[in-house]
């Protein structure tokens, strides 16, 4: 058996250099689910591209991230591109987040959404809604409001941005598709 990676793995190697160049920082799940790349398979492409310095990875808390050798690897964590986020359909936070949009104004029979509606409608504990609005306004794709003890909450274009482009494999709302967008969300 020859030494050195396989030349057979050259074009899923290919794909990940053209996805990392697009998403610099992006993690090993992010890539796994873009890709459609079995964990294992995933991992051993990445370890094969770094021994061969096209790229490296950073510990961030519980995720590695990922670069390609066009961003140094002494480059400051302050100062490293963040990957756009994208959430698919099956995530709490793409259906918080679309949930959101669609109700972007009260109606005069349900009011206002809150914590307990939403858990309520997305058949969840509204701690776990606690948690990901929390989450989802630290990385700007939501805004709350205080409204007397509540909160109101608004979706953010980095906040549409990242549930369309989950979308896209839906294949009902193209992220570039700005008509697209308003038609989902304006006629419901």
């Amino acid at each position: 058996m020859a030494n050195g990676p396989r030349p057979d793995g050259d074009a899923t190697r290919a794909r990940i250099i053209t996805f990392l160049e697009q998403n610099q920082g992006a993690h090993l799940s992010a890539i796994i689910r873009a890709l459609q790349l079995g964990n294992h398979q995933a991992t051993i492409h990445l370890k094969t591209l770094e021994g061969q310095a096209t790229l490296w990875g950073r510990r961030e808390g519980q995720f590695l991230r990922y670069f390609t050798n066009s961003i140094p690897p002494h480059t400051p964590a302050e100062q490293l591109p963040n990957p756009p986020q994208v959430f698919t359909p099956e995530t709490m936070q793409f259906r918080i987040i679309d949930r959101l949009a669609i109700s972007s104004t009260p109606s005069k029979n349900s009011g206002s959404l809150t914590q307990g509606k939403l858990a309520e409608e997305l058949e969840c504990s509204q701690q776990l809604i606690s948690h990901h609005l929390i989450a989802l306004e630290k990385s700007g794709c939501i805004k709350s409001r205080k409204s007397g003890f509540r909160k109101n909450w608004s979706v953010k274009a980095p906040g549409l941005q990242a549930i369309t482009g989950g979308l896209r494999s839906l294949s009902t709302v193209d992220h570039h598709d700005l008509e697209a967008l308003i038609a989902h969300y304006g006629g419901q």
